[in-house]
């Protein structure tokens, strides 16, 4: 099954369960998730009307979504802390694969605390800023690292049509996570910036604090 949270009109849903129809995955199930009833009502009737028996759409806010699995979790510019909420739910239902294209990062400005080396480069709002946006990116890639995910992070796609292009790709490893060596990294990464909590780390039940028992 392949979900995807915050799917707004469901462009991206449509088109992942029509590329599966055509790829011969007759029964594959796909879920959108929307908080807003009024798109839901409009992309259920869309499906219905074209006969698309395994796409479903449901009112509903990421952290709150009852399903309980997945196989693919899909979030695309879910904002500011919404990304960290679909992440930490495609971990809990043991997504084999988490897409996250993230949006507004404002959690961890206010907490910014840069390195010695470059707090005077970084009292440029717009140097903070991206800064901000680097450290949350990272942060959420280490932390898949630490949950069991082989992840990379690129652009997906040109910044003609979009300055929100970074991508996180997570893929579940096979075996355990190595957690501690991954903790301490999380940890370390944390504490250069000065960050004590992240929405993410919350969910996984990682403390931030250099001085925390290795998990």
């Amino acid at each position: 099954m392949i979900v995807d949270m915050g799917c707004g009109k469901g462009y991206l849903t449509f088109a992942a369960y029509d590329w599966l129809r055509r790829s011969g995955g007759n029964a594959a199930m796909v879920r959108g998730i929307e908080a807003r009833a009024d798109l839901v009502e409009l992309c259920n009737r869309a499906a219905q009307e074209n006969r698309f028996d395994g796409l479903r759409f449901e009112t509903g806010n990421i952290a709150d979504a009852n399903l309980d699995r997945a196989d693919v979790l899909i979030a695309l510019h879910a904002c500011d802390t919404a990304t960290d909420d679909a992440i930490a739910w495609g971990v809990r239902a043991g997504a084999s694969l988490i897409i996250a294209s993230p949006c507004c990062h404002r959690e961890l400005r206010p907490q910014l605390r840069p390195p010695p080396v470059l707090a005077d480069a970084l009292r440029h709002g717009i140097l903070l800023e991206r800064q901000a946006e680097f450290v949350t990116d990272a942060l959420r890639a280490a932390l898949l690292e630490w949950a069991g995910y082989d992840t990379k992070v690129f652009e997906f796609i040109s910044t003609e049509h979009t300055a929100k292009n970074l991508m996180i790709a997570a893929t579940k490893r096979s075996g355990p996570p190595s957690r501690a060596d991954d903790a301490r990294k999380v940890r370390e990464l944390a504490a250069g910036y000065g960050i004590c909590r992240q929405r993410l780390a919350t969910h996984l039940g990682l403390d931030l604090s250099t001085g925390a028992a290795s998990t």
